[in-house]
């Protein structure tokens, strides 16, 4: 381990000691102050900081060839990270992950089922077939913000300046990517042929709300398996994986799909397929509705909601410079990413009773 590593170690065990162990070579750092850190970087530079002030050894260290500045962006970049990936993303279970390779909008081509084959009689032609296609289209966008740390949070030794706040940084990302998603589903957009994603043109809407129970719930589930290709003909046998319920409904959710003890009657009985559904509580669903409930299938088996990150810059990224607007570091948190609703069929939406 560098030098480097070693005081951003330092740091990031002072920030949270329960999640960043303390190595060896960082335990002779661990006790020192930011300004401390500071003054020895620049002495490691060649940096003569005899009767240096406070102020001056800030300044320098933020503004000269030490390490300093990749230090604290090192320390920045992990609780920004190790924030983001803590955050809760449910809708990652039952969406499909891609990579975008730029900023142009994204084709999605939803081809249809192959032709049924027809019988051929003896000397008869094959005849030929085509296949349907639909297509979605969506691109990735970008989001981002700027948090600076000044000479004044070296001279306070203010910790949490290039801790908590990327953090929070790091929630708020994923958050945004949360915000997007669910919002598909609570919007109901519009889709390429004209319809809401959840509709009745669709099949996927129920006509009649009901409470979430397991007679509703075997009526969706026929509702998706009854589902057809492109050509109309061709049954997809489609099986729901989720149950997805805002958090009014989680606790209901989750006696659903639990294991039968003893029921008192037949009609108490869950079947077991139903019981493998794996429930889904999403809290962004209750202001649209702390009714409705929804199924959705694996994306290994149709498409649902596909979501993209730009190649080379998956979920949060950050970039750092020598301030200049702000005396001390600019830290740019960075999010290139976007999500649409691909097919319908995957998805189905009951409004609740």
């Amino acid at each position: 381990m560098t030098r480097r590593d070693a005081v951003a170690n330092a740091l990031l065990h002072r920030y949270s000691p329960t999640l960043f162990q303390l190595d060896d070579s960082a335990r002779q750092y661990r006790g020192m102050s930011l300004l401390e850190l500071a003054r020895e970087s620049l002495a490691n530079a060649g940096v003569n900081t005899r009767g240096l002030s406070r102020d001056e050894v800030a300044t320098r260290s933020l503004h000269s060839t030490s390490d300093f500045p990749e230090i604290l962006s090192a320390v920045t970049n992990k609780t920004l990270r190790q924030a983001y990936e803590t955050y809760p993303r449910t809708f990652m279970l039952f969406c499909r992950q891609v990579l975008a390779t730029d900023f142009k909008a994204m084709n999605r081509v939803q081809l249809g089922e192959a032709p049924q084959l027809l019988e051929v009689g003896e000397s008869g032609e094959f005849k030929r077939g085509t296949l349907g296609e639909s297509k979605e289209s969506y691109k990735v966008k970008t989001y981002g913000r700027v948090v600076a740390i000044t000479r004044q949070t070296l001279i306070n030794d203010d910790l949490d300046a290039f801790t908590r706040i990327p953090a929070m940084y790091g929630n708020s990302i994923a958050q945004l990517e949360s915000d997007v998603v669910w919002g598909i589903i609570t919007a109901n957009p519009a889709m390429a042929d004209g319809n809401a994603l959840f509709h009745a043109n669709h099949k996927n809407l129920a006509g009649t709300g009901a409470a979430l129970a397991v007679d509703a719930v075997g009526a969706a589930r026929a509702a998706m398996a009854l589902q057809t290709g492109l050509d109309k003909k061709t049954v997809l046998n489609i099986r729901p994986a989720f149950l997805i319920v805002p958090a009014a409904l989680e606790l209901k959710a989750e006696q659903l799909v639990a294991q039968n003890l003893v029921p008192a009657a037949t009609s108490s009985v869950v079947p077991q397929s139903i019981r493998t559904l794996a429930p889904i509580s999403e809290p962004r669903l209750d202001a649209a509705s702390a009714t409705a409930w929804y199924l959705a299938a694996s994306p290994n088996q149709i498409d649902t909601i596909e979501y993209a990150y730009l190649e080379g810059q998956q979920g949060a990224y950050i970039e750092t410079r020598n301030g200049f607007d702000v005396d001390g570091v600019e830290i740019k948190c960075r999010l290139d990413f976007g999500a649409k609703a691909i097919d319908w069929r995957g998805l189905y939406k009951n409004p609740g009773a």
